[in-house]
């Protein structure tokens, strides 16, 4: 079955975020994974480690945005995801976005969490729906 076919299950898709496409691309060089493994240790603001690792340009403002507005247990989330991905022979962010990049740059709230997914801590970004508001309704 194609993964079009009625009834069949949606193949996952390649990411299609610059930013994702591009650390998931330098993610297969050792030193920069060190890096990154590095600059986690060292609590390094998620920005400040994107601007550090050269990834800068593929970094929009809302993606910055989100990433600056994170609460802390989200970002202790991220770390310990990415280390864990780190500690695998599987060299990928561990991300699940159901949000589209046209969705984001139009402004869309976005909900970040990281939760497991078949046994793999994933870094879950979806549409903050009305009612759904930390703030709430």
């Amino acid at each position: 079955m194609s993964p079009t076919s009625p009834g069949s299950v949606p193949t996952p898709l390649l990411p299609s975020n610059p930013l994702v496409m591009a650390s998931n691309q330098a993610l297969a060089n050792k030193d920069f994974r060190d890096s990154v493994r590095q600059m986690h240790a060292e609590d390094y603001p998620l920005v400040k480690m994107v601007e550090a690792l050269g990834l800068e340009d593929d970094m929009t403002a809302r993606i910055r945005a989100i990433l600056v507005d994170l609460p802390p247990d989200v970002v202790g989330g991220i770390r310990k995801a990415t280390l864990e991905m780190l500690d695998s022979a599987d060299y990928v962010m561990p991300l699940d976005c159901t949000v589209t990049d046209r969705e984001l740059e139009e402004g869309m709230p976005v909900d970040v969490e990281v939760m497991p997914e078949s046994g793999i801590d994933t870094i879950h970004v979806r549409p903050l729906l009305s009612g759904n508001s930390p703030d709430g309704p």
